[in-house]
């Protein structure tokens, strides 16, 4: 079975349905959150774990891979010709095997590499599927990904000058996953907001930011005319009708999550982006219940530490 890692009492001809690409120094927390959710991981690489079902999105994965799809080859030039026949463009995800895996993928008409996004971004085009080798003689591929990048790295043109902090990142690539930003005239909530890395991203857009906190916001923001800002509890503010709300403060997942369970409940607000902090180790089953939240996704991002983000937008579906 060449490099790949069985798991015990699994059969070998089972294959996955779903690859979770490991994040550097998050394979602990992806596989005991695999473990919570009560999947079946069937092998492990370096760089990936194979899983048999394909029923949740793992928070602590780099990027997932779903409804993987399986073909044999007998050779390189079987490989090309049979991928070919699925796909006009491919890429390519360098795992086991990664010589013969390369081989074939230059035979390929391979999507262009990836390059640092500017956002906004406009979004790509119905995306090539992607591949990679589980054995010299099997493929594994999809082209249900839903990550700006097949491999869930994501890199930005930074501005270096103006944010207070590079926290701004993690928000950028939360929208850019979503498809979706405030626009110019947008009423938004950023809570926690100090120094004030989301909120200048936030008025950049040209959304009229509500930001709070109990510490002020960095001086190179007191000349925008779209922020508000209040000096309190983040968690002061009662829900009213509002575009977006947004949260980076540092609390107790439980209260988080509590806090939005009542602007759900409100009905006054159906996007939100907040960051779900953990001081030690992560609890799978509070990421489990904000997974549960109506259209909601949680992610570990390219910028995330440890941290992961829920997303709540009516387009998750």
């Amino acid at each position: 079975m060449g490099a790949l890692e069985l798991r015990k009492g699994y059969d070998p001809g089972v294959k996955p349905s779903q690859l979770c690409l490991i994040a550097e120094g998050y394979q602990n927390e992806l596989a005991e959150e695999l473990a919570s959710l009560g999947v079946t991981q069937l092998f492990a690489t370096k760089q990936t774990i194979g899983v048999l079902e394909d029923q949740v999105e793992p928070a602590w994965a780099q990027c997932v891979w779903r409804n993987v799809q399986s073909i044999e080859v007998d050779s390189i030039a079987d490989g090309q010709r049979k991928l070919s026949a699925i796909s006009k463009y491919w890429r390519y995800y360098g795992d086991q095997f990664n010589r013969r895996g390369s081989l074939i993928a230059e035979g390929l008409n391979l999507g262009k590499p990836s390059r640092p996004y500017r956002f906004p971004s406009r979004g790509e085009k119905s995306p090539p599927p992607v591949f990679t080798l589980g054995e010299s003689g099997l493929i594994y591929y999809t082209d249900q990904i839903h990550r700006p990048a097949f491999d869930g790295k994501v890199s930005f043109v930074e501005n270096k000058s103006t944010p207070p902090s590079r926290a701004y990142l993690k928000l950028w690539e939360a929208l850019t996953i979503l498809g979706d930003w405030p626009r110019a005239g947008d009423s938004v909530i950023d809570l926690g907001s100090s120094p004030g890395s989301w909120t200048w991203a936030l008025a950049e857009l040209g959304a009229n930011v509500a930001s709070i906190d109990r510490s002020p916001l960095a001086v190179e923001l007191k000349n925008y005319q779209n922020i508000q800002f209040t000096t309190g509890d983040a968690f002061s503010v009662e829900p009213r009708p509002i575009d977006w709300v947004f949260s980076d403060v540092i609390c107790y997942p439980e209260k988080l999550y509590d806090y939005a369970r009542q602007w759900l409940d409100s009905g006054h607000c159906q996007k939100f982006v907040c960051s779900v902090k953990f001081a030690g180790k992560p609890d799978h089953s509070v990421i489990n219940r904000f997974r549960q939240l109506p259209h909601s996704r949680i992610l570990h991002l390219t910028h995330n530490k440890n941290e992961v983000t829920w997303m709540s937008h009516p387009k998750i579906s």
